[in-house]
């Protein structure tokens, strides 16, 4: 193996290290914060975009059916 090779392959190694640290980073925030958590933090985002006023009717029908099923599943996810 030529040396510009073996420099490529070090590159390559570093550059996993990377992304594996960047993942693990937002997989530890992710465990710090419950199911229950997300998912209140989406229907907050949802419940703004509901409110914005930007959206068709339909659109709109759609929306309040996903935050309804959404806060069933917080409901079910804060039983257990």
């Amino acid at each position: 193996m030529t040396v510009a090779n073996r420099r490529g392959a070090d590159r390559r190694v570093k550059d996993a290290a990377v992304e594996v640290e960047r993942r693990s980073g937002i997989d530890r925030r992710l465990q710090l914060e419950s199911v229950a958590g997300q998912m209140q933090a989406v229907l907050g985002l949802l419940t703004q975009i509901a409110e914005s006023g930007d959206l068709s009717d339909e659109n709109r029908r759609l929306l309040d059916g996903a935050m309804l099923r959404l806060r069933f599943a917080v409901e079910r996810t804060e039983e257990d």
